[in-house]
């Protein structure tokens, strides 16, 4: 028998009866602490200097991005698991239709992994990193999924992480995703693994932007524009004036007798700053409109012509197995139907 333990939280929690007498001191399960490091939160909006660092960690950790390698493509999300959130990868391997479970066989470890249909092999990959995946909770399933416009069978395969380690799996899964057509290893550039602490030293670095400056704000004069130094000796004991001869105003150094031109600006350096970041971001922004309208015109071209259906799942595929919803007086014909057939026997 259980007994059934409310929190102050109002979760609900069931435990053994043996734990019974010690319900007073019981302590709820503790919750899956690595999913609540989900790196996903408010959006932040760094300076624009450091646009383009957090721009590539967003695209990498993001958990909605699918790594599309033709035989088989994975994500790296987060799993419903008896009520918690559990992270996992997500394998997916499109069949062949005529393939059932009984035809598959699965061998994982934490190093490898082979799936073979009828003897065939379908996939044998060595995973990059051996030391995250949680072999005896993993399994995989069959599914009816969508792949490139045709309704195919997939199998899932669902690849828990172990909840002490640090690492996310965002980059590889496996070994051969790092090797070129050639079987040369990919210039990776920075070695950094996707780790909990690598994630909270990016975000303690992004920094916050400056305020946004009205056009009718101004702020005081600084050093930085008046360039407080004389451009012959370097002395920074100058005077900067304009005198009744002078027609702009000028830079008297007190250490040689060199007059020159002092800087003069339309605009503060913090406006001229800001309006400068403005001009580029419009830049990259038409930029970034021209590459998305080029990457769009590639995919239509890509799927111009009519998807191969070859493989494709027919519309009542399994259509016997679905849930019927029905009206009181539609179930009592079929189970009268049922019993007159002598389907069902009621067992007095």
């Amino acid at each position: 028998s259980i007994w059934l333990k409310c929190s102050s939280e109002g979760r609900a929690y069931l435990f053994p009866a043996a734990l019974e007498p010690h319900r007073g001191v019981m302590e709820p399960p503790p919750l899956m602490e690595r999913s609540m490091l989900a790196p996903h939160g408010p959006v932040l909006k760094p300076k624009y200097e450091q646009e383009e660092e957090w721009q590539e960690f967003s695209e990498r950790t993001d958990t909605a991005r699918s790594h599309d390698f033709g035989r088989y493509c994975w994500t790296y999300g987060r799993d419903e698991d008896e009520g918690y959130l559990r992270e996992a990868v997500f394998l997916e391997i499109p069949l062949r239709k005529d393939v059932e479970a009984k035809h598959i066989r699965a061998s994982l470890t934490m190093k490898h992994l082979t799936i073979t249909v009828s003897g065939e092999p379908l996939l044998d990959e060595s995973f990059e990193d051996p030391t995250w995946l949680n072999v005896g909770e993993s399994f995989w399933e069959l599914d009816v999924k969508e792949v490139k416009k045709v309704k195919r069978k997939v199998l899932r395969y669902v690849l828990y992480i172990i909840m002490e380690c640090p690492k996310y799996i965002t980059r590889w899964l496996f070994a051969s995703e790092k090797l070129e057509d050639d079987g040369r290893y990919i210039d990776q550039g920075d070695d950094e693994d996707d780790t909990i602490d690598s994630r909270l030293r990016m975000i303690a670095k992004m920094k916050e932007p400056e305020p946004r400056r009205d056009a009718d704000i101004w702020f005081s004069e600084t050093e930085e524009e008046e360039e407080r130094w004389c451009d012959s000796c370097g002395s920074s004991r100058v005077v900067v004036m304009k005198k009744h001869m002078d027609a702009t105003y000028m830079k008297y150094c007190n250490d040689c007798p060199f007059v020159s031109p002092a800087k003069q600006a339309d605009l503060p350096s913090g406006l001229a700053k800001q309006r400068d970041i403005d001009e580029k971001r419009a830049r990259k922004r038409r930029l970034q409109a021209r590459r998305e309208e080029a990457r769009k015109r590639m995919e239509a071209e890509r799927e111009a012509g009519e998807p191969d259906r070859a493989e494709e799942v027919p519309l009542d595929y399994k259509k016997g197995e679905k849930a019927r919803i029905m009206t009181d007086d539609n179930f009592y014909n079929e189970l009268s139907q049922v019993l007159h057939n002598g389907d069902l026997k009621w067992d007095s």
